[in-house]
């Protein structure tokens, strides 16, 4: 299985965090070693360790190459929820292929974590990480009314009396997923408003696997994956 680090890059060196540093003691990298790295925007490096400390450790580039993002657009806008489900909603939807991830908070879905982009972000890391994403997705967290400013136009709610997903879509897609005690009334009139609902099939899905479900869906129409 491959191993990918996240790395800074500074002129023909880069450096690597606590993170990173924990994640060579595990892996029992060395002084000397190449590995495989990226800074999350594309770049692959080939590196080669020159020192670990106790908190960070840098390298030398041998070898650089920029790989070009995958077509389309594919956006997330996932309810916020208990941390470890929403944690494992976005490892999934990593590897899945989204491109931008949006935790937003609504009248039955108020946990905020305004003050977990930290988190949020380094949770993006390891999952790109481990599914060798050299593009990482952007995530922040957001209040419901933003989604109307973010969405792209093919935007579609996740609704059990939805239509089917439509066969042809468009290169740029969002999905909108409820929380588990679903939208307000006035929340859902105002979705429904500007945006199409589909519907994942017969039975009724939890958040979490709504979001997989759906997201794999589109992201194979977008050959993300």
């Amino acid at each position: 299985m491959p191993n990918l680090y996240f790395c800074i890059p500074k002129n023909d060196a880069v450096y690597f965090d606590e993170h990173e540093v924990t994640h060579m003691k595990v892996m029992r990298i060395k002084e000397g070693e190449i590995i495989d790295a990226t800074d999350g925007n594309g770049g692959k490096y080939k590196v080669i360790v020159k020192e670990i400390g106790k908190n960070e450790a840098h390298g030398n580039v041998l070898n650089y190459e920029f790989v070009a993002p995958t077509d389309g657009r594919l956006v997330l806008f996932a309810p916020s929820g208990r941390w470890e489900r929403l944690r494992w909603t976005i490892e999934k939807a990593v590897e899945l292929g989204v491109d931008e991830i949006y935790v937003f908070n609504n009248e039955h879905a108020s946990r905020h974590y305004d003050d977990k982009q930290e988190k949020l972000e380094l949770i993006v890391r390891e999952a790109s990480k481990q599914c060798v994403r050299y593009h990482f997705p952007s995530i922040r967290s957001i209040e419901f009314l933003d989604i109307f400013s973010i969405a792209p136009e093919s935007t579609y709610i996740l609704d059990f009396k939805g239509r089917k997903i439509p066969k042809r879509i468009s290169k740029s897609v969002g999905i909108i997923a409820g929380p588990e005690g679903g939208f307000s009334k006035k929340e859902i009139k105002l979705l429904k408003e500007r945006f199409k609902s589909v519907c994942l099939g017969k039975k009724i899905l939890r958040f979490e696997t709504a979001v997989i479900l759906s997201t794999g869906i589109f992201a194979m129409k977008l050959g993300k994956i």
